[in-house]
């Protein structure tokens, strides 16, 4: 077993792990805005946190989601301009464009591990804990834009189409079978 065949396989794990987090994290923003919905209109009570975990808990939601769709293609893109384009150039563009990704993922980690250091001490507006658990959610997915994309310039290195970049889904770029 190779080691690009390894990492396809570390990349898969640690996508599952991401969309898994976010499908936890998820539900109990869901089941948190309910309970807060109950208790406010059903008992007449306030609770004072339910809204901001909720708040904090999309952050870290929108963060890993959008790590996710990088590795996913999902993000806004150009496919009729990158389409349109020779083979080669083609191949070009989606290797400077993942290094693109690359580059903002660096920026989102190193700025959020400055972030995290300068205000993660920070209190809470309603609950005494400091914000060290949320603020990791920028380098972490800075982190995961990173590895992502590296994925994808590997994909693009290895694919003879050129299309790792866009269209081409994580699951079977890299990972075909032999015939």
């Amino acid at each position: 077993m190779g080691f690009l065949t390894l990492f396809d396989r570390f990349i898969v794990l640690v996508a599952a792990v991401v969309r898994m987090v976010c499908i936890v994290l998820a539900t109990a923003l869901f089941i948190i805005v309910i309970a807060a919905v109950v208790f406010r209109y059903g008992f007449g009570q306030a609770v004072s946190w339910t809204e901001e975990v909720p708040r904090y808990l999309l952050i870290w939601i929108s963060f890993l989601g959008a790590a996710s769709c990088v590795l996913r293609r999902e993000h806004v893109g150009f496919d009729v301009l990158f389409y349109a384009l020779p083979k080669r150039p083609r191949k070009v563009l989606g290797v400077f464009l993942s290094l693109l990704v690359f580059g903002f993922g660096w920026v989102i980690f190193r700025y959020g591990i400055v972030f995290t250091q300068d205000f993660g001490s920070d209190l809470m507006e309603t609950i005494p804990y400091t914000n060290y658990w949320y603020y990791p959610a920028m380098p972490i997915s800075g982190f995961l834009i990173m590895l992502f994309s590296v994925k994808i310039l590997v994909d693009e290195a290895r694919s003879k189409d050129a299309g790792a970049i866009a269209g081409a889904s994580v699951e079977t770029v890299g990972m075909e079978q032999p015939r």
